[in-house]
């Protein structure tokens, strides 16, 4: 088997190994994006039940209900401060992922140019072959022309 024919194999390994890294890396990325719009989300939501709890206060409301609003509200921050815990965790996922990709990447390409340098030797090596056989087998023709002249 030619040189660039094994290359091709593990190349084709290769950019199948970088394809499934690039999907895991897109699926990182969904689920940040996701985990990034639930933080928002909560964070706007928290937003309206203070201004929600200024709004009922202006007007008086016992202690006993704003403590309730108050408690709630520091469960909301609890849970933002975790939600932007695990985005932090999950923004270190994403490039690590995304630096395992384009490290795959980079080898799959090292690998393909070493595949196309093999292919042009073989095929340079291929054209000499083809031309000593033009020029021998001119040669024969040169020689038999002569022959059958040199017999007239």
């Amino acid at each position: 088997m030619k040189r660039s024919k094994r290359l091709q194999v593990i190349v084709d390994i290769k950019a199948q190994q970088e394809q499934k890294a690039l999907e895991i890396l897109g699926q990182s990325q969904r689920q940040h994006t996701q985990m990034k719009g639930q933080v928002e989300g909560l964070t706007i939501y928290r937003k309206d039940y203070v201004d929600k709890c200024n709004a009922f206060a202006k007007d008086g409301v016992k202690v006993s209900r704003l403590i309730e609003f108050r408690s709630f509200i520091d469960k909301l921050d609890m849970a933002i401060v975790g939600q932007e815990k695990i985005l932090k965790s999950m923004e270190q996922d994403v490039l690590l992922k995304r630096n395992m990709w384009e490290a795959m990447h980079r080898s799959t390409q090292s690998i393909q140019k070493v595949r196309e340098t093999a292919l042009k030797i073989e095929q340079k090596h291929e054209d000499k072959r083809e031309q000593a056989e033009q020029d021998e087998h001119a040669s024969r023709l040169g020689r038999k022309k002569t022959t059958n002249i040199g017999a007239v």
